[in-house]
């Protein structure tokens, strides 16, 4: 991306560092930085680029109350609230709230609500048909902030019937981070389902726990995936059981 391409539209200080909001001359898509990692890009209407955004809209279709860990630019909770979904957002920086309504219009009606998701889940009371995770950020270390306890406390926020889709970073494509958090997150409730990209390295894949023995509608998947371009693929999640540990990296 040369920056002679670009415009800057702000830079902001957060808990995770420097932020910065940069306009694209070439589509006018937006795109939000985080200490120089692409966290979010959409239009400035908050319809984003990312097909995992797009995938994690289409496996939480069925849900009707969802809980969103992690805002950014707001870009997939603005694309659930205009398909008429109940939502509660979560996130610990609360600048990316004012960036997200500023830049990406996340509406102002949606209670967003500034916490670490962690103790939010511990400490939570309601029940959600549909938990959609999206956090990290520089130094974020997946494997420790999902360990056991978590993904216990995240799913033990589920109504009944209810799913957990969610967003992770995978190294390379023997990376086994998204099937043991997927395990975990699953418990012996859910199936666990990976939609990936292989091939690719530091890539995000899509971790969804479902409580179905099929992965929603395909045909729509499918949809998503061939407007892409990419090589996405749907597969079952390899790691079975609770008592899975996680490897220091």
């Amino acid at each position: 991306m040369w920056l002679s391409d670009v415009k800057l539209l702000g830079r902001y200080q957060g808990r995770n560092g420097r932020i910065e909001i940069v306009e694209c001359s070439w589509d006018g898509t937006r795109v939000y930085f985080e200490e120089g990692v692409r966290q979010s890009q959409a239009t400035p209407d908050g319809e984003s680029v990312f097909t995992y955004v797009k995938l994690m809209d289409e496996l939480l279709s069925r849900s009707e109350h969802i809980l969103v860990l992690g805002c950014g630019g707001g870009n997939l909770a603005t694309r659930l609230w205009r398909l008429g979904k109940k939502l509660t957002i979560v996130d610990h920086n609360p600048i990316s709230f004012v960036l997200a309504h500023r830049y990406f219009d996340l509406p102002d009606e949606l209670p967003c609500i500034v916490a670490d998701f962690r103790e939010f889940v511990f400490d939570d009371l309601t029940y959600y048909d549909g938990i959609a995770i999206d956090v990290g950020g520089p130094g974020f270390r997946f494997t420790d902030e999902f360990d056991a306890e978590t993904c216990d406390a995240i799913r033990a926020r589920l109504a009944p019937g209810g799913r957990i889709v969610m967003n992770v970073t995978v190294s390379n494509d023997i990376d086994p981070t998204p099937d043991r958090i997927a395990a975990r997150l699953a418990g012996a409730e859910l199936r666990t389902w990976i939609v990936d990209e292989q091939g690719i390295e530091d890539r995000n894949a899509v971790i969804a726990c479902v409580p179905e023995k099929t992965l929603g509608s395909q045909a729509a998947l499918d949809r998503v995936i061939r407007h892409s371009h990419e090589r996405w693929a749907v597969r079952r999640g390899r790691s079975r059981g609770r008592d899975l540990s996680f490897e220091s990296r």
